[in-house]
């Protein structure tokens, strides 16, 4: 993007004109989560709402991924799908330095809910 000034008795004005190279998307930096508070995040998917809520417990993060107005489904392609939001919000909100999330031990779905624990590694 380039800058051109645009000058107006008593101001200096900056203008952007359209450039030839690729525009940058801007830069999402994870807040700090305290380990005490349990963290409750909005997520689209596909078009969908989910809820995921999450507290740390040990050394990872219980967390609950639900959709507001609907049960979730408890087949095996919910399940990577959950799976997935649910790593990618905790490691958003909690994992450093590139770290990824990782389920530890089995998804558990009950009621059109599904829990599971996610640890940062």
């Amino acid at each position: 993007m380039r800058m051109m000034w645009i000058a107006v008795p008593g101001l200096i004005v900056a203008a952007c004109a359209q450039g030839g190279g690729p525009e940058k998307a801007p830069r999402l930096e994870a807040g700090p989560v305290k380990a005490a508070a349990a963290r409750r995040e909005p997520v689209i998917y596909n078009g969908r709402r989910y809820v995921v809520t999450f507290r740390k417990a040990g050394e990872g993060w219980l967390t609950t991924v639900a959709a507001p107005g609907r049960a979730l489904g408890g087949t095996e392609g919910d399940r990577r799908i959950v799976e997935q939001i649910a790593r990618s919000t905790v490691r958003h909100y909690t994992c450093r330095d590139g770290q990824k999330g990782r389920v530890r031990g089995p998804a558990r779905h009950h009621d059109g809910v599904w829990r599971m624990t996610i640890r940062c590694l």
